[in-house]
């Protein structure tokens, strides 16, 4: 693999997170399901949901005013949970 695999997210309503690899590929990921638990419960939250970014490598959520973030997705997790045991 050559550079970041994550060229961009868009975190869209009902907790759908859109993730655009350097293919030119997309996945579209249910996160919803994992808003209750511990690691991902502040995704609930509209402003932190919407703040997702990337830097390429991993999925990215901010809190208003932080500069670290709140919660965190690899790429590798993305691909473990769009591919299951395949990956």
């Amino acid at each position: 693999m050559k550079g970041q695999p994550i060229t961009k997210v868009e975190p869209l309503e009902n907790g759908i997170l859109q993730v655009t690899f350097d293919t030119g590929n997309h996945v579209t990921v249910n996160m919803k399901p994992r808003f209750i638990g511990f690691r991902f419960g502040v995704l609930q939250h509209p402003e932190i949901w919407y703040s997702a970014d990337t830097d390429g490598g991993f999925v990215h959520w901010y809190k208003s005013g932080c500069t670290v973030p709140v919660a965190e997705l690899a790429y590798d997790e993305i691909m473990r949970m769009t591919l299951g045991e395949s990956y």
